[in-house]
């Protein structure tokens, strides 16, 4: 299976997080880092979904991830986010 192809110039890819760890809400959404993001903690795991500026972005997001206590165990780019109520605002 191929990698999926980079985002044009000025697009958003987007990606969902899964690892262990709970990290507070209100952390994440108000992070520069993630202009359309949202975790759902399913514990023992937590999800995070995130439009991601492109591929160079993914360290910095990995580590801020993880000095909120998430530890990534996977990353996977989607086609689309899932739809919620309460996700942060764009």
């Amino acid at each position: 299976m191929s990698a999926p192809a980079a985002p044009a110039p000025g697009t958003r890819a987007n990606y969902v997080f899964r690892g262990v760890g709970a990290i507070p809400g209100p952390a994440v959404e108000s992070a520069a880092d993630f202009p359309e993001v949202f975790a759902v903690p399913v514990p023992p795991e937590t999800i995070v979904f995130a439009a991601v500026a492109g591929p160079g972005d993914l360290p910095r997001i990995l580590r801020r991830l993880e000095s909120l206590g998430m530890h990534v165990e996977s990353v996977h780019r989607v086609r689309e986010l899932p739809r919620t109520e309460h996700r942060a605002p764009a």
